[in-house]
């Protein structure tokens, strides 16, 4: 019996680190929680026994996998989610390349997704998670590098069309639509604090993450998750908060999230 097509995502960013730093930022559940996901917890192959990287984004939202190729500083690769047709496994294939200057190239492969329209959806929004994920390295390499970090996740369900909260989203930050990376914002908080900074990556309707000043440059992160027609629409927001503003990292969740807030 023939197995069913599949298709990968397929994605690389430049980070100005050693192979050795990504390589720990891929594999060390500490250096996970400053970029992928706010909880992360990791264990090192040793002798005859495989490691392991367990991640959870929240209640409900967690996983454990089994370490198969743990290549230090080259490559490390494990399941990564279920391919809900098949029940097989996907897999995340990370690879590290030194470049000159002391940088380096992470290319990611996450294999395994189903080919066709049914399963657009689920392959659109994985590879758009990953392309925030690695924009979230990539600022935190560039910007924060070995600084200790705080990651606060919210959620919410929202009782309106994914389109309308992405505009009202947009006019509460003082954004034209539809932005681009480098607009600059400026949000005034119920509070009356102000934060600005920089759009920093953008989805249309899906996804907007900002750079934040106040914060010394911490990130703020929105992802508006659902189909356009629906008439309600799952929001995950986060902030990422590094060095001695991590003390402020709640007060930044409260006062970012409250973008979020009709």
């Amino acid at each position: 019996m023939n197995r069913p097509a599949t298709r990968d995502i397929e994605l690389s960013v430049e980070l100005d680190a050693s192979p050795e730093d990504v390589f720990r930022a891929v594999t060390d559940g500490t250096e996970l929680a400053k970029w992928l996901a706010p909880e992360a917890r990791s264990t090192a192959p040793e002798g005859g026994k495989k490691g392991s990287i367990w991640i959870s984004w929240g209640e409900g939202m967690s996983a454990e996998h089994e370490i198969e190729i743990f290549d230090a500083p080259k490559r490390v690769r494990h399941p990564s989610g279920k391919n809900r047709e098949t029940m097989a496994p996907l897999y995340a294939d990370w690879s590290i390349e030194a470049r000159e200057g002391g940088k380096a190239t992470l290319r990611l492969v996450h294999s395994g997704f189903s080919v066709g329209a049914d399963w657009d959806d689920e392959f659109d929004a994985h590879a758009r998670g990953w392309k925030l994920m690695l924009q979230n390295l990539r600022q935190y390499f560039a910007r924060h590098a070995h600084e200790p970090a705080v990651h606060l996740p919210c959620m919410s369900k929202e009782a309106s069309p994914r389109g309308s909260i992405w505009k009202t989203l947009l006019g509460k930050l003082g954004l034209s639509a539809p932005p681009k990376v480098g607009d600059q914002f400026r949000f005034t908080t119920p509070k009356g604090d102000v934060l600005t900074g920089v759009v920093d990556f953008v989805t249309e309707t899906h996804d907007l993450a900002l750079v934040v000043r106040e914060y010394d440059d911490a990130l703020l992160r929105f992802t508006l998750a659902g189909k356009a027609d629906a008439q309600s629409t799952f929001v995950y927001g986060y902030v990422i908060v590094y060095g001695a503003e991590r003390e402020r990292a709640r007060e930044f969740l409260a006062a970012g999230s409250s973008a979020m807030s009709h």
